[in-house]
């Protein structure tokens, strides 16, 4: 069921409250749900980037926030072979301003060689995240605050 244009405003405004209310002194913790709206403003379905050889094609996304401080990233992709792929990403995540920032649950184990965990921005119920680069460029998915 979609909710009308002003609920989503409204739920994006309590979003939005609750974390300027917040205790200044440390990081916010919001309870929230996005969806993949785009990946570096390219509509879905798309590959998180145009690369030489064989890459994934991205259908949707979702980010779970919860009020413990853990996050769970979600991703529905075709592979380059057909396989259709979910996969859950864990992660814990913190809010300062209007950044925000994950680390890897459990931690990345010392002396691995692990990707940059994802951060970004959250402003008035979008979610921008760089999730990777190419060369030095970001590759930034777009989120937008679900419609639950």
């Amino acid at each position: 069921m979609r909710l009308p244009s002003r609920n989503v405003f409204l739920l994006s405004l309590s979003l939005a409250f609750v974390i300027s209310c917040r205790d200044s002194s440390g990081p916010a913790i919001v309870p929230a749900r996005f969806e993949l709206n785009d990946i570096d403003g390219r509509a879905l379905p798309t590959p998180p980037a145009f690369t030489p050889g064989l890459t994934p094609l991205i259908l949707s996304s979702t980010i779970t926030l919860d009020e413990a401080g853990n996050a769970a990233v979600t991703v529905h992709r075709t592979e380059w072979d057909g396989r259709d792929v979910t996969s859950t990403s864990h992660y814990t995540y913190k809010i300062t301003g209007s950044r925000i920032e994950f680390d890897f649950s459990p931690p990345c184990p010392p002396n691995a060689l692990c990707p940059r965990p994802p951060r970004g921005t959250l402003v008035l119920g979008r979610l921008s995240l760089e999730m990777g680069y190419v060369n030095s460029d970001p590759i930034l998915y777009n989120y937008r605050l679900a419609n639950d």
